[in-house]
């Protein structure tokens, strides 16, 4: 069943009662929750956006996950939890919590912006998560940043296999070799974006046929998550290629 799309206000409240914020400590949420762009065209009354909190949430997250993999994977050593984490953290991974958590809906953005798809751009999400956690860590601390990890991430991070964090890139290629010598073929689809906030496209090929597209912060990204879509839906396309 599709969400009821609040107005904003009313979005940027029930994220506040969820979250636990108060009337003293709701200008850190409001703070986290406004993109830079929010302020276009009007400098002089800039007030502070997200990007130093999301310094800190992508802080905080590395450190909090990574205990948490640590204490529940007793047997692996640090290049897979290296390898887990990086999948947990991931901007695909970010923005899935953000919009489960209603950050899209209360994200303040600016009108161009607003008009180019930000709200729903991954690459935004995830940093507005990260901004969220580092507010959520610098007014009610550690425990509290830790409880709202675990309630978005803990049954992903229960049960995590190699087909989970392997590199999918890898992955991928060796799959496709298996039944053709020729392997795979990357294709930037489209980019745009500032360039302090670029946005990519790729779709990843076996010969002429798209096996997926995926989009990232940087072409790397874009790449890995058309692999993670291509294995994901390996099943369309695995015979068409015999």
């Amino acid at each position: 069943m599709k969400k009821k799309q609040l107005p904003a206000a009313e979005s940027w409240q029930a994220l506040a009662d969820k979250l636990g914020f108060d009337r003293e400590t709701a200008p850190v949420l409001v703070q986290a929750l406004t993109h830079p762009a929010y302020y276009e065209g009007n400098r002089s009354h800039h007030a502070g956006d997200n990007q130093r909190l999301e310094f800190l949430g992508d802080a905080v997250l590395d450190l909090l996950i990574g205990e948490y993999l640590y204490r529940h994977y007793p047997e692996a050593q640090e290049g897979i939890l290296s390898k887990m984490r990086a999948y947990i953290v991931c901007e695909a991974s970010l923005a899935e919590a953000a919009v489960a958590l209603g950050v899209d809906r209360a994200l303040r953005l600016g009108r161009g912006s607003e008009a180019g798809g930000d709200r729903q751009r991954p690459s935004v999400l995830a940093d507005a998560f990260e901004a969220v956690i580092g507010a959520v860590f610098i007014t009610q601390g550690v425990e509290a940043a830790r409880r709202l990890l675990i309630s978005q991430f803990a049954s992903k991070m229960e049960h995590l296999t190699p087909a989970d964090y392997e590199d999918k890139k890898s992955l991928l290629q060796e799959l496709v070799q298996a039944r053709v010598p020729h392997g795979v073929n990357y294709k930037l689809l489209s980019s745009s974006g500032p360039d302090h906030r670029p946005h990519f496209e790729s779709g990843v090929y076996c010969g002429k046929l798209l096996l997926g597209r995926g989009q990232g912060g940087s072409k790397k990204e874009s790449e890995l998550a058309a692999a993670a879509a291509a294995l994901a839906t390996q099943e369309s396309w695995l015979s068409k290629i015999e």
